[in-house]
């Protein structure tokens, strides 16, 4: 199986993701849009599945890629085909088909509570955005907290997250060193690495395999 990738920043990378698409005989072919990569000829009916990474950039940018991002994924969904999308990726589904994406009065950076709506049971994931999404209609929520509703659904054979949970504990401390809103974040507290990075993997698998 051969997924499409697309990545927007240098350090928000497939992380745990490329052990989870080793294992599973997975082909990734990575489109770096942070390096001018070129997408809109992309044809949607060649592709097995797409992964849309993080980024800095907002849906409301004018950028091509992002744009041509969005009508991949309406391609894919009428096509019955997986999407997966993480943080900026997962706001690019909810864009897609029609509903709002908005600033929050403060963003949510740093490990903090999340629960999982089936098992009612919190976890702790790498939180770094500083907008939210509205609940898509007609899909199911998975995932929520007090800062905002939708943390993660499904639609279809979509399934979209708003937190990290591929990244490493080197790629947190970068992270967090590299921006200016991270004063008083502390990328170690509250940080399971493993238990997330495994959350991820059968998140992947019931939507890929």
């Amino acid at each position: 199986m051969q997924i499409h990738v697309m990545q927007h920043a240098p350090l928000e990378d497939l992380g745990s993701i490329a052990q989870w698409g080793a294992d599973h005989d997975i082909d990734f072919i990575v489109h770096r849009l942070d390096l001018d990569d070129q997408i809109a000829t992309l044809n949607p009916a060649e592709m097995d599945g797409l992964l849309l990474l993080g980024g800095p950039m907002n849906v409301d940018d004018d950028l091509d890629f992002l744009a041509a991002e969005r009508i991949l994924i309406r391609s894919l969904d009428k096509l019955g085909r997986p999407v997966f999308g993480i943080c900026l990726g997962a706001q690019q589904i909810v864009r897609a088909f029609g509903a709002a994406v908005y600033p929050l009065e403060t963003p949510e950076l740093g490990f903090g509570p999340v629960t999982d709506v089936a098992t009612q049971s919190e976890f702790s994931p790498f939180n770094w955005h500083g907008d939210a999404m509205a609940d898509l209609p007609g899909s199911e929520l998975l995932f929520t907290n007090e800062v905002a509703h939708n943390q993660g659904f499904r639609y279809h054979q979509t399934l979209g997250i708003q937190f990290h949970l591929e990244f490493s504990p080197e790629t947190v401390a970068q992270i967090v060193a590299d921006d200016p809103m991270a004063a008083g974040v502390d990328p170690e507290v509250n940080g399971d690495f493993a238990g997330n990075q495994a959350r991820l993997a059968n998140l992947l698998s019931t939507v890929f395999i």
